[in-house]
């Protein structure tokens, strides 16, 4: 082929990849139009909160799988991550407060890769001011850390060092709904990065179709982890223990945060068993997000 029938056929293919780039853009169009429809029917229901976790989660795994791995699963999920947040500030105002004492710029920066550039974002060294601005709906989403190593909590500590125990008690409905980042990655030398955010706001409870719960527990200070892995087993529950913790405030008690796998609420009978195992666990669900993606 000669270099001028090259530049032909070149020319050919970058005329069909801009006509796709202008379909995908107008579908685009369109998407954001019945996004404002549905913006207007969940204002007319007087809804605080507009986004639907269960649903984006459920939304992401099914494109990823439809891909059939004939585009990378990240770029799918970065690409609708991008896309389902610029319709989620179509249909509301949306501001993000980071829980961020100690000023570290990966929690914005996976923040802004999972929502995007365009949310404002404020970060605060207190929980009680992210629980505040939520409060007065000066923040609609509040970010949190969990916890990156977990001992048998036999120092004591402050609850302003444990963000979780005060969300347990928080009197607002104020709930984890997303886990961030959405993947994991199967060869974990490939993940530089092991922090890990919560997301919560003001709302209901949302089931997808494959979940995770956390939930707090309250213990007396003799409780182990070993006591409280066999507890969970006991009553076949599937988990792990994120952190223990003692608090000045509390002598006695000793606290534990933990992350289940599956769906569960307070009521759930599986929990009311597990209260009551030999250790007596106090039990508060903070809230649930879809188990994520592995790469």
């Amino acid at each position: 082929m000669s270099e001028n029938q090259q530049n032909k056929t070149l020319a050919l293919f970058r005329e069909q990849i801009d006509e796709i780039d202008s379909k995908i853009l107008n579908l685009l169009k369109d998407r954001m139009a019945v996004i404002k429809n549905v913006g207007e029917l969940k204002k007319s229901y007087n809804e605080k909160f507009y986004i639907r976790s269960n649903r984006e989660a459920d939304m992401i795994k099914n494109l990823v799988n439809l891909a059939e791995n004939k585009f990378p699963k990240s770029a799918i999920i970065n690409i609708w991550r991008k896309i389902i947040t610029t319709a989620n500030m179509n249909e509301q105002a949306l501001k993000i407060a980071i829980h961020n004492p100690k000023n570290i710029s990966d929690y914005t920066y996976l923040t802004r890769e999972y929502y995007n550039n365009d949310v404002p974002i404020i970060n605060y060294d207190s929980a009680n001011s992210v629980v505040s601005d939520l409060e007065n709906n000066n923040a609609q989403i509040g970010i949190f850390a969990l916890p990156d190593s977990n001992d048998e909590g036999d120092k004591k500590e402050d609850t302003k060092e444990n963000w979780w125990i005060s969300l347990a008690n928080n009197r607002i409905g104020l709930k984890i709904f997303a886990k961030i980042p959405f993947v994991e990655f199967e060869q974990k030398d490939r993940n530089s990065n092991s922090i890990q955010l919560v997301a919560t706001a003001i709302k209901e409870p949302e089931k997808s179709n494959s979940d995770n719960t956390i939930i707090t527990i309250e213990t007396g200070k003799e409780v182990n982890k070993s006591a409280i892995l066999s507890a969970l087993k006991e009553v076949e529950l599937d988990g792990k223990i994120l952190k223990s913790a003692q608090i000045m405030q509390f002598d006695g008690i000793k606290f534990h945060l933990i992350e289940l796998k599956g769906f569960y609420l307070e009521n759930d009978e599986i929990l009311k068993k597990f209260s009551q195992t030999k250790i007596k666990p106090y039990v508060k669900v903070l809230g649930h997000f879809a188990q994520t993606i592995l790469i």
